[in-house]
């Protein structure tokens, strides 16, 4: 007789080894998920790629668009961060936001700046130092209806372009009437050089549209950009053939092609000796506000006049529709010890061309010259 507490059928499982069998199974799969799964995850690459986009989405409130970025940089991998930038870090500037972006191996890189009108300063700065004495480049107008310019270093793979967002709903609030974006770049892919100006200049004004969105600037956006214009910073232009920046201008000369909406205009007076020896210049919006704090320019300039002579620095300036006056300037450039002006005739006369032309193509009235 079979007792009853044994009855089951032949070939039926050990309910004791059933569940042994479960634990064990448990306890596998809890091995699978703990130990397993994050290790494949990280090895095959998914948690960087995860790392990176969530880094990516939250740099400068997502601004960047980083599928261009990486075609701008050539780079499959960006990780992104946010700078610290309100302890003094950024001089004579309260900069409202500030962020990296950059491949894993640091080898190229961008980097974003947000400033409102009040501290445009910061924007001068980052786009080319703009100390009076100096060659500071040239300003390339983004064009196609955008307040922008671009710079290019002498090895082509570092760029630099400030965008001017005029806002809206600010018109009433001086301190922030404007947001001004500036993007720089370093060993960018290497192609062919208005290809890849045209690259960064819609990465830059595309990061200024979402800019605005995110601080809240209601702000008008210019046309799609096809192509900017070429850079010019190291092509002379014989006397009398200037048709840019410093047309009129009676010498050789190195010019920029020239907008009605370039906020910052270069014009460089060349000697026979192939050496700059004199830069004029031309601000408008905030950057004309900006210029006077920036660093050597208190002893070149008196705010409180809108023309004159001061050290060895000429300025005018002109009322513009929507932006305040202008300021126009001269300066003659340092190192330049066979200067072919030294009465400063031709300075004086090359102020005047230049800010004539350059007001009135910016709608600007009122021009008052030294």
């Amino acid at each position: 007789m079979v007792d009853a507490t044994e009855k089951r059928r032949i070939g039926d499982p050990d309910p004791r080894i059933t569940r042994r069998e479960r634990k064990r199974w448990l306890f596998a799969m809890v091995i699978v998920l703990v130990v397993v799964v994050p290790s494949i995850f990280y090895f095959t690459g998914a948690y960087d790629r995860w790392q990176d986009g969530r880094s990516l989405a939250n740099a400068c409130r997502g601004s960047v668009d980083t599928a261009e970025a990486k075609k701008l940089l050539g780079a499959d991998r960006l990780r992104g961060h946010d700078i610290q930038v309100d302890q003094g870090a950024i001089p004579r500037a309260g900069r409202l936001h500030k962020c990296n972006f950059s491949d894993p191996d640091g080898d190229a890189w961008l980097s974003v700046a947000m400033d409102w009108s009040s501290d445009a300063a910061g924007s001068l700065h980052d786009f080319g130092g703009f100390e009076p004495y100096g060659d500071v480049g040239m300003a390339i107008p983004l064009g196609h209806g955008w307040e922008g310019v671009m710079d290019e270093g002498r090895l082509g793979k570092d760029l630099v372009a400030t965008v001017t967002m005029p806002c809206a709903n600010r018109r009433s609030d001086p301190q922030r009437s404007s947001l001004i974006v500036t993007v720089q770049g370093e060993a960018m892919r290497s192609v062919e050089g208005a290809t890849q100006r045209a690259r960064f200049a819609r990465t830059t004004v595309k990061t200024a549209q979402n800019a605005a969105k995110a601080w809240g600037c209601a702000a008008r956006p210019g046309g799609a950009i096809g192509r900017v214009p070429n850079n010019t910073a190291h092509v002379k232009v014989p006397q009398g053939e200037a048709r840019g920046t410093c047309a009129g201008i009676a010498t050789i000369v190195r010019e920029s092609a020239t907008d009605s909406k370039a906020p910052i205009e270069n014009c460089y007076l060349v000697s026979d000796s192939d050496t700059s020896q004199y830069r004029v210049s031309a601000f408008y919006g905030p950057f004309a506000k900006a210029l006077p704090d920036q660093l050597g320019y208190a002893d070149e300039f008196d705010p409180g006049k809108p023309a004159g002579r001061k050290g060895s620095g000429l300025w005018a300036s002109a009322e513009c529709p929507s932006s305040g006056r202008a300021l126009y300037i001269a300066t003659g450039l340092a190192d330049t010890d066979d200067r072919f002006d030294p009465d400063g005739t031709l300075e004086k006369s090359a102020l005047k061309t230049f800010a004539t032309r350059s007001a009135k193509r910016h709608g600007c009235t009122d021009l008052k010259l030294p």
